[in-house]
């Protein structure tokens, strides 16, 4: 008769496969779930083991971009997660991953309210390696609703822990960056290149290849919003020159924002090649937010049309994604007065105006 293995074991396992999922250290959370999930089948019975790992599980899925997947674990976790007599490690765990799966689905008011839910049980979490990461996600989400003085907020929070501990070089370029990010929309634009170059080269020294990519991303829609396209392009470029990266999500964004600012330069022949590339890449994830974008810069630079433009705003709007409509249509409207097109320049710049007031409608709504 074989020895079972102690659940306490694998529970210390469960969390040493979180930390790496935490630093996003895809290859390694890859081989460590496998040989969880044999260890599961020879483990000492207990529930609550069951129950951590398929907690954990929605997260390792959400890193893995397979959002549809890890939202379907959370629900089937859902009574037993709400249960009395559930820990308040469970509960944490529970709600903060919804949390993140909301906010991957940009329903940004919901992802606030179920991080707040998990705060409750944030003073019981007795690593400061989950506090920083607490800390960054609020920060993230924050960020998304415009609460620029919030996110700064945890985002510094975040920095605190980070810059104390080994180890953690990824999150800290990806800190660096949401505090950039709310430097940029603050008009604060050196301050928010210093910082985006500071994370690009704490990733290079650390060989995160993925968040030098992401980096390079987040330094070119800096330079894009300053009308630098020369310099936008250049990042964007970098940033899809990472193979070792591996996020198809990074790309589709990357290739997306490359085709707008060559199409913003007038080199269209090559804008039209990456306009390619980008909807077989949201293609492949089935993304129809970028589906729309890429339509909408198609239809302003390369062949106007109003009614496709109008349609794929609608798209945006239905999905309460307000920052992309308010942008998308203020560069249509610059685009068309450019063209003399006066009266679409006029309408363009009005839906720009409009999607702004629905912004300050919407952090109303998180306020209230």
């Amino acid at each position: 008769m074989s020895t079972k293995i102690s659940y306490t074991v694998v529970g210390q396992t469960l969390n040493e496969w979180y930390q790496l999922i935490k630093q996003n250290n895809i290859k390694k959370a890859e081989i460590m779930r496998e040989e969880i999930k044999k260890s599961l089948t020879h483990m000492e019975e207990n529930e609550k083991i069951i129950v951590y790992f398929n907690l954990i599980d929605s997260r390792y899925k959400l890193m893995k971009e397979n959002y549809k997947d890890s939202g379907k674990l959370l629900w089937d976790l859902e009574q037993h997660a709400l249960e009395e007599s559930t820990d308040d490690m469970i509960q944490y765990y529970f709600y903060f991953f919804t949390g993140m799966c909301y906010f991957y689905e940009n329903d940004f008011i919901e992802a606030i309210n179920s991080y707040k839910i998990a705060q409750q049980n944030l003073d019981k979490v007795p690593d400061k390696k989950e506090k920083a990461e607490f800390h960054y996600q609020l920060a993230v989400a924050y960020y998304q609703m415009h609460q620029n003085i919030f996110s700064l907020n945890h985002a510094e929070q975040a920095l605190g822990f980070y810059n104390s501990m080994d180890g953690f070089s990824y999150k800290l370029s990806l800190t660096k960056m949401v505090i950039a990010h709310n430097k940029l929309d603050l008009h604060q634009y050196n301050a928010a290149e210093s910082l985006f170059e500071e994370s690009i080269t704490i990733a290079s020294k650390a060989d995160e290849k993925y968040a030098e990519a992401l980096g390079n991303y987040n330094l070119g829609i800096c330079y894009e919003r300053q009308e630098k396209l020369d310099l936008a392009k250049d990042c964007f470029i970098r940033a899809l020159g990472y193979e070792e990266s591996n996020q198809i999500q990074t790309k589709l964004r990357a290739a997306y924002m490359l085709s707008r600012v060559l199409f913003k330069l007038n080199c269209h022949q090559e804008a039209q090649e990456w306009y390619t590339k980008a909807k077989e890449y949201a293609q492949q994830l089935n993304n129809h937010t970028y589906l729309a974008k890429l339509s909408i810069i198609y239809s302003i630079y390369k062949e106007v049309n109003e009614s496709l433009l109008d349609m794929n705003l609608a798209v945006l709007k239905k999905a309460q994604l307000w920052s992309d409509v308010s942008e998308l249509s203020i560069n249509a409207a610059r685009y068309f007065k450019k063209k003399d097109c006066l009266k679409l320049a006029s309408k363009y710049f009005d839906e720009g105006i409009i999607a702004r007031d629905k912004i300050h409608a919407w952090t109303e709504e998180l306020n209230s």
